[in-house]
């Protein structure tokens, strides 16, 4: 079982490897920050809401984490959520919102209820932003708010 574990580390860890560092090494100037968040957590699932590309290029989000954080949980789940620091410039942020399972059994028979949205901004330094959303049969949303809970306006685009 140990075995199993560990590969699958090692495959979760490796995958990460080639995901977009919004903020390159070295880099010394400000920064703002966007937060993945997570909702409606019962039992072995709960609602996710994440960036997930910055400009077109793949980023490390919370869905990974939560993978890496629950390899031996078993029957236990524990959302994990991961934040990032972006450069304030101009970009293309996108956003999923989701019903995460912990188990692939779970994935492969539930309705996920994916959103997306993608939102043309550029974050101010030293801000915070979180991906809010709601998922439901009737509809489901994905935004990005401020640190005062303001809705994040796209600057065109999308």
């Amino acid at each position: 079982m140990k075995i199993i574990i560990f590969v699958l580390s090692v495959f979760l860890v490796s995958g990460c490897a080639g995901l977009y560092e919004p903020v390159p090494r070295g880099y010394a100037g400000e920064t703002a920050t966007i937060e993945d968040t997570y909702s409606n957590l019962r039992g072995r699932t709960a609602d996710y809401f994440v960036a997930y590309e910055i400009d077109g290029k793949s980023i490390y989000q919370s869905w990974h984490q939560t993978k890496e954080a629950n390899l031996e949980g078993g029957s236990r789940f524990s959302p994990s959520m991961t934040s990032r620091k972006v450069i304030p410039k101009k970009q293309k942020l996108s956003l999923r919102g989701f019903a995460y399972f912990i188990s692939e059994a779970q994935e492969l028979f539930s309705d996920d209820m994916r959103v997306e949205n993608e939102i043309i901004f550029t974050p101010k330094a030293g801000e915070t932003y979180k991906v809010k959303g709601v998922l439901g049969t009737s509809g489901s949303k994905v935004w990005l708010e401020d640190s005062s809970g303001k809705f994040v306006e796209s600057e065109g685009g999308s």
